[in-house]
């Protein structure tokens, strides 16, 4: 089994691991994570001092890294990022990491500027707005919206993504006013689908252009961990993705 898929995209290295490459998240681990960065690292080339990873609280907070922040997230002694859920960066060449098992990586991109932010979407960021909140910094920074592209990473489909009862559709329907194709119906169950409600926040921040999509279902797709199909102790894939 491949270790990590990689890809190119106008300025951008972006990768995302396998069940081949292991458990990547040290909460869900032990000494095992540590050999599968050195893995990592090997077969990809990135040196692991160049990627700064924060540790998930499932919520809108991120950081502005720097150089500086090189191994955090990735050394077991430097796991210090914590309670956050997005990055952003100036730098080239510095990699910005995330781990998910069914959240979206969203990849938010200045082209000319080569300023670059990576926000966890799973529901919560997404009603707490955490892509438009990064999108927006970008702006502050002086990135123009022409300027920026949008790239998912794999996440699990609007099919996949089952509930069975009444909760998310509150939320996303009742509380938070998302459009209705958002969910489908499944049976007497029904489907979310979380990336359209990602892309639909993002339009409405007066994002125009086309988003990028990987097309990875980490559900249907049984190379990647999924917290839905397998549960919660399953491990998790690593998201990268910086400025070359």
């Amino acid at each position: 089994m491949e270790k990590y898929f990689r890809f190119m995209e106008n300025g951008l290295d972006i990768i995302t691991t396998t069940k081949g490459c292991g458990n990547m998240l040290y909460q869900r681990g032990g000494k095992e994570v540590w050999d599968n960065y050195l893995t990592l690292s090997k077969e990809s080339g990135i040196p692991l001092n160049r990627i700064v990873r924060v540790v998930l609280k499932n919520g809108s907070e991120f950081i502005k890294v720097d150089n500086s922040h090189g191994g955090e997230g990735v050394y077991p002694d430097k796991q210090n990022l914590q309670g956050l859920d997005g990055l952003i960066t100036t730098e080239k060449n510095l990699y910005l990491g995330i781990t998910t098992a069914d959240c979206y990586p969203v990849i938010i991109h200045d082209k000319k500027k080569s300023f670059l932010g990576l926000a966890h979407c799973g529901w919560r960021g997404i009603v707490e707005g955490l892509e438009v909140k990064i999108l927006n910094e970008l702006i502050q920074m002086g990135s123009n919206l022409d300027d920026i592209q949008i790239v998912y990473g794999p996440g699990i489909c609007g099919n996949c993504y089952i509930q069975h009862d009444q909760y998310l559709k509150d939320i996303f329907i009742n509380k938070y006013n998302y459009p209705e194709d958002i969910i489908n119906p499944q049976g007497k169950y029904y489907s979310v689908d979380i990336k359209k409600a990602s892309q639909h926040n993002l339009k409405k921040a007066g994002f125009k252009g086309s988003f990028i999509d990987l097309n990875i279902c980490n559900y249907c797709d049984e190379r990647f961990f999924s917290v839905r199909r397998e549960g919660k102790d399953t491990g998790r894939m690593l998201n990268l993705v910086c400025c070359i």
